[in-house]
């Protein structure tokens, strides 16, 4: 630009110069000299401001670059997504008559065979008074407790809440420092709204607050540590990687089917595992599927105490194998044990007080080591398939296998306190227990026999033409009398229904909602509407302390005059006959 204009104005004053002026005076020509000469001052001056602006410009440039450096170097390969979701559930449940806990310690005739009972057990109680007398139960200064409102839950009645408001996040981070190492975590929170635990169903399921159930069972309002873990690939330069930390074991497939997420969300399926647990897994990938090697740690026993505490580590050993997973079509079969499992896990284990006529928090620490339990799983998807001239049906079917093997028997202490009002009688009462057999304080009747279970879980989810992003889902799953999967943590609010040993049907409404562009990759709003209904065979389900029994010989036994019978008949919570949940779920995915 420069050099064109200079060039042009050199020409005009050459030609004002050389040409024939035609009447021009020199004062005339003088002027239009200077003015041409202001003109070039000017476009010096424009010039001078480009170059400037050019240098600076140039400066911007190289600060953008830089900073675009440092956060590729710092910050390649970060990605963060997530969801967050309102769910409310009404429930009602039918509770047959039964021996729930204290419940017959207001029969007069059970306490009179307890007490015989006591002494052929060479119980030594301590007596203060006269002890012919009618006795209650009491507290531990010998006060009676008033249990009229507590046996009403012993008689044939139906619970009900009718609205438990959840809310739930999940937070996902992943990173990819290097080519061949990835870092995966998930922070997660989920509470019930206006409770800061899961008191909202003490005796009618085994609620608890542990390693097993952080972020995952409707808890607190903190955000917890749900997965933390890093992959290393390409070993030895093979299709091989190894991983270590706390594993992603929630959520399995099939469940995403209900869930409304479209890929699975962990290694083992569901139909035997939905527990969060710290681990490590070798695993190799070929053509069409891939092989885990997976060991875990539930529980460290620390220096070996004399007391208080189970001796050995609790360890899962087994492997996931993906035999087929191409073009929408998945085969899975997997193989775990878990040895050494202990009573009770380290944490808290909402039971009845009867000392203090309430509900409490009991902090529980594993005490013995009571055997292993074995799984087994078979799991076959298929995905957007056509079906009845309907296309993107996807469907499934999963079964299961347990295998439990006690070892030991375990002991819990419970202290029994007796009065008329005037007389007082106390005894320390030994309860005995093991792998799926217990509680009694007759330790002959605790059997150390190996119990098998199965389970079978199928369904079905069909898009709905007429209406854009809806998809109807039905599922149907069973248990037998010795099922015993692992299923502590659970997003359904009150135990996974997987655990059922009985009867559920379920069917669901997936609606996507039509929210405007989608400005992320993982964006999207999700309606659910569900209705489940179950029908328990025994008591009992995913507690591995307690004998399955079936309900109608609970019923049967709560009513005879035996005392053995009677036993036979108490539970530690409420038996179940039936129960149906409504829920209705908002979710949005980011």
């Amino acid at each position: 630009m420069k050099k064109g204009k200079i060039f042009l104005i050199s020409g005009m004053v050459l030609g004002l110069l050389a040409g024939p002026t035609f009447g021009a005076t020199q004062d005339e020509l003088l002027q239009k000299i200077e003015q041409l000469s202001r003109e070039l001052e000017a476009l010096k001056s424009q010039l001078k401001e480009v170059k400037e602006k050019q240098a600076s410009q140039e400066e911007k440039v190289s600060t953008v670059e830089k900073t675009a450096k440092t956060l590729k170097d710092n910050l390649a390969g970060i990605k963060i997504s997530g969801d967050i979701r309102t769910r409310i559930d009404s429930t009602r449940a039918t509770i047959p008559r039964n021996a729930f806990m204290v419940g017959l310690f207001g029969d007069q005739t059970f306490l009179s065979n307890m007490r015989t009972m006591l002494s052929n057990f060479n119980i030594s109680p301590n007596y203060v008074g006269n002890t012919t007398a009618p006795f209650g139960l009491t507290d531990i200064h010998g006060n009676r407790l008033d249990l009229t409102e507590f046996n009403k839950k012993t008689r044939s009645h139906k619970e009900e809440n009718d609205s438990l408001w959840t809310n739930r996040l999940r937070l996902d981070l992943s990173f990819k420092p290097t080519e061949n190492t990835a870092a995966k975590v998930r922070l997660a929170y989920n509470k019930a709204w206006g409770e800061g635990d899961d008191y909202f169903g003490p005796y009618l399921f085994f609620p608890m607050k542990n390693n097993f159930t952080y972020g995952v069972r409707p808890d607190d309002s903190r955000l917890y540590v749900d997965r933390a873990y890093f992959n290393i690939s390409y070993l030895f330069d093979k299709p091989i990687w190894i991983s270590f930390g706390r594993r992603p074991t929630t959520h399995g497939t099939p469940q995403e089917f209900r869930e409304g997420r479209e890929n699975k969300d962990a290694t083992p399926t569901a139909i035997n595992i939905d527990v969060p647990f710290d681990g490590a897994t070798i695993g190799y990938d070929y053509e069409w599927g891939r092989i885990r090697f997976c060991y875990g740690r539930g529980f460290e026993s620390g220096f070996k105490m004399p007391l208080d505490r189970a001796k050995d580590d609790v360890e899962f050993y087994g492997f996931n194998w993906d035999v087929y997973d191409v073009d929408n079509k998945f085969l899975n079969f997997q193989a775990f044990k878990a040895q050494d499992i202990m009573d009770f896990p380290n944490g808290d284990l909402y039971m009845f007080n009867p000392a203090f006529g309430r509900y409490m928090p009991a902090p529980m620490r594993g005490r013995t080591n009571l055997g292993d339990i074995y799984e087994i799983g078979l799991t076959w998807t298929h995905k957007n398939i056509k079906l009845f001239n309907l296309d993107g049906v996807d469907y499934f079917i999963s079964l299961g296998m347990s295998i439990a093997e006690p070892k030991a028997i375990g002991t819990f202490p419970m202290d029994i306190y007796f009065s008329n009002g005037t007389d007082y009688f106390h005894a320390q009462v030994p309860l005995y227990y093991t792998l799926l057999n217990g509680f009694s304080m007759d330790k002959s009747q605790i059997k150390k026999d190996t119990r098998t279970g199965y389970a079978v879980y199928a369904g079905v989810r069909i898009p709905i033409p007429q209406i854009n992003g809806a998809k109807l889902g039905l599922e149907y799953n069973y248990g037998s009398k010795w099922w015993m999967p692992f299923h502590i943590g659970s997003d359904d609010p009150y135990m996974n229904k997987l655990s059922t040993r009985g009867h559920v049907a379920e069917v669901y409404w997936q609606q996507d909602l039509p929210v405007g562009q989608k400005l992320t990759k993982n964006a999207r709003a999700l309606l659910r509407l569900g209705f489940q209904y179950y029908w328990f065979d025994y008591y009992g389900s995913a507690n591995w302390l307690e004998t399955p029994r079936d309900i109608d010989d609970i019923k049967k036994w709560v009513k005879s005059t035996n005392m053995m019978d009677q036993m036979k008949a108490m539970t530690m919570f409420v038996p179940i006959e039936k129960m149906w949940n409504l829920y209705g779920s908002l979710e949005l995915s980011f």
